[in-house]
């Protein structure tokens, strides 16, 4: 019987071909699509739960607060020797591990002096107590004096030293300060899993940190601590921080407390606000299950199309003696057999694009169907569970209607005349999820192209920076002899430069509100600075070397009399401080004396605070800004290099385009951009595929009636316009319930923007328009065909 069921199946999917591969294609692009989500759902998901002691391991983070009492920021770290204390004031605290992440470059070999980028994680030999690692060669807990330990995966060691034994051997790093220190290899271990944060090309060990000094300003790391089982962390948290607040005498009072985070949160819920992770988990879900969704309902709506061809058909089976098990049985075959044909469809796409998809990501999943027999089996069942459940109402209409209906083509459900608003619903629920879709990829693409062409205040092109570091006394002589080549414009010592330095933040007295503060940021650089970064003047005059005033005070006594040193000031902050040029400032302590445009320090998530610019003629610590010559980047860069290896022979180079750094910035608001344009596509073909549906569904039902129409002289064009009117008016409600949800998610979403557009409202009839173009289209088309079907055919008695 299973097999007649197959074999009728077969036939009957051979028989009807623009059912089958319609069927086929929208099942199996939305099996494609929503496999890569689940990867990644389950691949984030999937973070720091592999360890062994996951439920025991926290994290200890400090939380900043305010004179209000409320959480201002928190850090991941906590100072050093805090993990140590724990174990020694509290027994819950069974063990403890210091670690840092940082970047490094190593030297590989002292010929040729090629160096590689490691990912390093520093730490003790506790490490290796709570986290699971499994040596390959030598001792990761061996402590070897004189130098500093180094531990390295499996994958550097092959990829970075070409297999060759290296355990014993000295390495030197290049620093980004000081002098290069050396490393000695201890151990080679299994590699760290992708899937956690704590993810590494090497580890850095030493021995257990100094004791606990909380009286003492001292270095902060991350400390991470393991707890019995079943400790209430609430409560030891809070018995933590009562235990901190008694070890600083009342004159180093302090606004800091700590929170234990647990290692199975850190990389999705460190982050929380529009930043967080886990909220970007939740839309990809939501964008996975909306797809799945379209999938469904376009299977059921073409399976209700293709159930009114096959009313005849039912209707002599079930004169010939089937009941309804048999009915019911093999149309859930006949859609076994779709749903298995399109998973295989699918895992075949799913398998040859899953490296493309990685390489998109940046990074190769860890949990993914092809590797996972668990997954592969739990989707295989799901998917075919999902395709006997839609199948069940076709098959249900099918079988509940009487033989004497089904002869005269007539299809009933529960002894009802079938109507035809269901499935136009379904199609209408289509149309408003490709819709909103449609939209948010128009406006975040809209408010992408806004930030790409904002004027930032300075010029980003052509910009280039060297990194914080330690001049020795040479930065004036590197600036100036850098000068002097051909591809540079001007150059520019500062501690700040566009995503690198430090500036300095002060609070200020607002002279309008008195009571309330705003917050003024202090960039620090030389008397080039304005004109290397491109900043405006509006009004004044630059800061000039041969002002003794131009150059930053220091002395607390000069300011108290009123000798201030003179500074620029953005437009904005002349404006809210109520500042005159050429006069002294008692709520800055310093003298305007140029106005320059306002300019963005930061992304355009954020505004733009209030700014000072004074000028020093050098320091030992801080960046270099280098404008080049239109065209000569390469130039530019080359020189660069070249005088650093001549300055600083053993020190390391980090150079950065900022016009680069500008964009990708919003990188995370690209993918969103790229994804949702994807999904957009592939809603809007799912949609178009139920109404081809819908449309195959009607135009069934009303042959003999276009017959009738085609005898009495009707024509063609009256007869498209006639079966298409129907579907405008579902594009209408589709409209009417899409528009409202896609301008209140937009609305959201640029909220997390200081600068931003307004919802274009323009996009919702553009929107309407093309939704209203492709549906006329394909409905048309089909409507076209009935109408210049011969009207003798049409009324043909069957």
């Amino acid at each position: 019987m299973i097999k007649n069921y197959f074999k009728t199946a077969w036939r009957t999917m051979i028989l009807n071909r623009t059912y089958s591969i319609t069927n086929l294609i929208g099942l199996a692009l939305g099996l494609t699509v929503v496999m890569f989500i689940a990867s990644l759902v389950l691949d984030e998901l999937s973070y720091d739960r592999q360890w062994t002691l996951k439920g025991e391991l926290y994290r200890v983070r400090s939380v900043h607060s305010g004179p209000d009492g409320n959480a201002h920021f928190r850090t991941n770290n906590a100072p050093v020797g805090l993990g140590n204390a724990l174990t020694t004031h509290f027994p819950e605290v069974i063990d403890y591990t210091d670690l840092d992440l940082q970047g490094r470059k190593l030297t590989i070999d002292s010929i040729s002096h090629r160096h590689v980028d490691l990912d390093l994680l520093e730490s003790d030999t506790n490490f290796f107590n709570l986290f699971d690692t499994q040596a390959i060669t030598g001792n990761p807990r061996q402590i070897i004096a004189h130098a500093k330990n180094l531990v390295i995966t499996e994958r550097a060691h092959r990829r970075y030293f070409d297999g060759k034994e290296v355990v014993g051997n000295i390495y030197y790093d290049l620093p980004e300060q000081g002098k290069p220190e050396p490393y000695v290899v201890t151990a080679i271990v299994k590699d760290l899993p992708q899937n956690t944060h704590l993810h590494a090309d090497a580890i850095v060990v030493a021995p257990h940190r100094q004791s606990f000094e909380p009286h003492k300003a001292g270095a902060m790391r991350g400390q991470y601590i393991r707890v019995k089982r079943d400790t209430d962390i609430a409560t030891l948290a809070s018995k933590v921080n009562e235990w901190f607040s008694r070890q600083l005498p009342d004159q180093h009072h302090t606004n800091t407390t700590f929170e234990l985070q647990s290692i199975k949160d850190i990389h999705l819920r460190s982050a929380t606000g529009w930043d967080s992770p886990m909220r970007d988990l939740y839309i990809l879900a939501g964008i996975g299950f909306l797809i799945l969704a379209l999938v469904c309902i376009n299977f059921i709506n073409l399976t209700f199309a293709h159930a009114v061809k096959r009313t005849q058909e039912t209707g002599i089976r079930k004169v010939l003696g089937a009941d309804r098990i048999h009915l019911v049985s093999q149309i859930g075959t006949e859609s076994l057999l779709l749903f298995g044909s399109a998973f295989a469809l699918a895992y075949l796409a799913y398998t040859l694009a899953l490296h493309a998809f990685e390489k998109y990501l940046g990074h190769p999943l860890t949990l993914t169907f092809h590797r996972s027999l668990p997954m592969f089996v739990g989707l295989l069942a799901a998917w075919l569970l999902i395709g006997l459940l839609c199948s069940w109402f076709p098959a249900s209409a099918l079988s509940k209607t009487r033989a004497a209906h089904e002869l005269k083509k007539r299809l009933t459900v529960l002894n009802l005349p079938l109507k035809t608003g269901f499935t136009r619903g379904l199609i209408a629920a289509q149309f408003a999820i490709a819709m909103m879709v449609f939209i948010c990829t128009l406006t975040i693409g809209a408010q992408l192209r806004y930030m790409d062409r904002k004027n930032l205040g300075y010029e980003p092109e052509n910009l280039l920076v060297v990194a914080m570091t330690e001049w020795e006394g040479k930065g004036n002589a590197f600036k100036e002899k850098l000068q002097q080549h051909a591809s540079v414009v001007s150059a520019s010592l500062s501690q700040w430069a566009p995503f690198g330095g430090s500036a300095e933040f002060t609070r200020i007295e607002d002279p309008s509100n008195p009571g309330e503060e705003k917050v003024t940021a202090i960039f620090r650089g030389d008397f080039d600075f304005a004109k290397t970064l491109g900043i405006q003047l509006v009004e004044g005059r630059q800061l000039q070397p041969g002002r003794a005033q131009d150059i930053a005070v220091y002395d607390p006594e000069a300011i108290q009399q009123g000798i201030y040193s003179n500074v620029l000031v953005t437009e904005s902050t002349a404006e809210k401080l109520r500042l005159k040029l050429d006069s002294g400032s008692r709520l800055l302590s310093q003298t305007p004396v140029g106005i320059v445009k306002d300019f963005h320090a930061a992304s355009l998530h954020h505004p733009t605070v209030l700014t000072v610019i004074t000028a020093d003629r050098e320091w030992d610590y801080g960046c270099l800004l280098v404008r080049v010559a239109d065209g000569q980047e390469k130039d530019a860069l080359a020189a660069v290099t070249k005088m650093w290896n001549a300055f600083f022979p053993n020190r390391l180079l980090r150079t950065l385009w900022v016009e680069e750094h500008v964009k990708d910035q919003y990188r995370k608001e690209q993918r969103q951009y790229q994804q949702l344009a994807f999904f957009s596509g592939i809603s809007m073909l799912l949609a178009l595929l139920g109404v081809l549906g819908i449309a195959i569904y009607t135009i069934e039902r009303r042959v003999k009636e276009i017959g009738i129409r085609k005898v009495l002289g009707a024509s063609v064009s009256s007869i498209v316009s006639l079966l298409s009117a129907s579907f405008t008016k579902l594009v209408l409600v589709a409209a009417a319930l899409a528009f409202p949800i896609a301008w209140w998610l937009m609305h959201q979403w640029l909220d997390n923007f200081a600068y931003r557009i307004d919802v274009p409202l323009h996009l919702f009839a553009l929107t309407g328009l093309f939704t209203l173009c492709c549906m006329l289209t394909v409905v048309g088309f089909r409507a076209f065909r009935a109408a210049r079907a011969n009207p003798v055919e049409s009324l043909r008695d069957e």
